[in-house]
């Protein structure tokens, strides 16, 4: 069993765990505390950026599922997976996400009701096609972002972040990974 799979394992397990301990959530003053626990589900669409040394910044649509517990009002987490929708061509070169793990501990800053700015940090994977130096790439390692929450009146919660993610070598040329995206969070 590889890694990735035994931290989605580990991480699941923990989300499982964490949310039937967690009883309370941080309601932003409108729902009442036993309408629902601290767990939630999101998809996320975004721009992932690949960004090697000589070339033009390669820019895949990706796509992701969260899952979540809000452990505090100040405290979560969180595990994701997606990939990219196809492949994506800058200068005839092109690029694909095929899939993305991550597992985050997420910290939040309430400001107002209903608004909240984040930080997370934790370990990421990224798996990637190219058509160009060497085919395929496994990167692994720290990731950390930055956003904002949103939460709609009775509904479900908006967000937009940006992450850093795993990078690595394509032949002598290091790359960067980051990726901006906008979702959507329903609560549990």
């Amino acid at each position: 069993m590889n890694t990735i799979a035994k931290l989605s394992i580990v991480a699941c397990g923990a989300l499982v765990g964490t949310t039937a301990m967690a009883g309370g959530y941080y309601d932003h003053g409108r729902r009442g505390a036993d309408e629902y626990s601290g767990a939630y589900i999101g998809l996320s669409v975004g721009e992932f950026r690949y960004q090697e040394d000589g070339l033009n910044d390669i820019t895949p649509t990706v796509a992701m599922v969260r899952l979540g517990a809000t452990l505090s009002p100040n405290l979560g987490i969180e595990a994701r997976a997606g990939g990219s929708f196809g492949n994506a061509l800058t200068d005839s070169y092109g690029l694909s996400v095929q899939s993305m793990y991550s597992g985050y501990l997420k910290g939040s800053l309430p400001l107002t009701p209903g608004f909240s700015l984040y930080g997370l940090g934790g370990i990421a994977a990224v798996n990637l096609q190219r058509d160009f130096g060497v085919g395929d790439s496994r990167d692994s390692g720290f990731s950390f972002g930055v956003g904002a929450d949103f939460d709609l009146p009775r509904g479900p919660t908006l967000n937009i972040e940006w992450t850093r993610l795993p990078g690595g070598n394509n032949l002598g040329y290091d790359y960067r990974n980051d990726m901006a995206s906008f979702g959507v969070v329903w609560h549990l």
